[in-house]
């Protein structure tokens, strides 16, 4: 039985959204301000990927359905300086999050996150953004979260302590399914944490900071780079709560990072009473 204080204040994240100047990154101007997105009793959403389609920006989230206590799998689009109402596009019997969306050869796919399905598993779409079919495994895989790609390499994080919040950062060949290196052991510091980008002359993978055990306690930002097909990452910035502003929101967490031209995406942490999902847990218990 989940203890009291825990259904009376919910823990929930959300997106916070800002325009930049194309190379100001939150973790270099950390004082302007962030607005979020429009709040929602039965959802609360994370893990934000920003995707650019015939000149459009949308955004994909996972969506946390707090009726059935599972995650989906929503998007958005950017408009007029905001986003509008986010859309369920995928759901599964088991939990969805990450949704690591990219192009391939003409063809728009979806990689979220599987870890209940035991593997790495490909979405291909019927009709972007609304429906979406399963394509193809990549790799066949236990305990498999928030996985990136990396040229014809995937960077996987693979849980080896769910209470400490440690992963080994595994990489992969795409195409086989062949495991290569691993770019961290048993790390609080390694979990993927948004798509790699490309910024004063670097490529750049977010990770999280689960410094002890704390789910949200920030996010690292690591120089990767590959040289005779060996990856090696060097820490070169960090990122924590206190160091943005979120309008209205009093800020406990931060995990995911992305970016689209001048467009600069976060999710965060916070704290609410939500007599709503209280009811549904006791529905759920009855």
């Amino acid at each position: 039985m989940r203890p009291i204080k825990d259904i009376l204040s919910e823990e929930y994240w959300n997106i916070a959204f800002r325009e930049t100047e194309e190379n100001d990154f939150a973790f270099i101007n950390k004082n302007r301000m962030f607005n979020s997105l429009r709040e929602s009793k039965r959802y609360w959403y994370a893990d934000p990927f920003l995707f650019r389609y015939k000149e459009e920006i949308w955004l994909f989230v996972e969506a946390f359905d707090n009726k059935t206590e599972k995650g989906v799998i929503a998007c958005m689009k950017y408009e007029d300086g905001d986003f509008t109402d986010p859309e369920v596009v995928l759901e599964e019997k088991y939990h969805l999050s990450y949704p690591y969306v990219y192009e391939e050869n003409g063809e728009v796919y979806m990689m979220p996150e599987t870890m209940e399905d035991c593997c790495i598993q490909a979405y291909k779409a019927v009709e972007f953004p609304r429906k979406w079919k399963k394509h193809k495994t990549l790799i066949k895989l236990e305990n498999a979260v928030d996985t990136v790609i990396c040229g014809d390499k995937l960077i996987t994080s693979v849980v080896t302590d769910s209470y400490e919040k440690r992963v080994d950062a595994d990489v992969y060949d795409i195409n086989t399914g062949k495991y290569i290196q691993s770019l961290h052991k048993n790390s609080q510091h390694a979990r993927g944490a948004g798509k790699i980008f490309f910024a004063e002359g670097k490529n750049i993978r977010p990770a999280q900071d689960c410094t002890n055990g704390v789910y949200g306690a920030g996010l690292v930002f690591y120089s990767i780079e590959e040289k005779e097909g060996n990856f090696s990452e060097e820490q070169v910035y960090t990122l924590v709560p206190e160091d943005f502003n979120v309008r209205n929101k009093s800020v406990e967490g931060v995990h995911t990072y992305a970016r689209a031209g001048n467009l600069e995406i976060l999710d965060f942490k916070c704290k609410r009473f939500n007599l709503r999902r209280i009811l549904w847990i006791i529905q759920k218990k009855l």
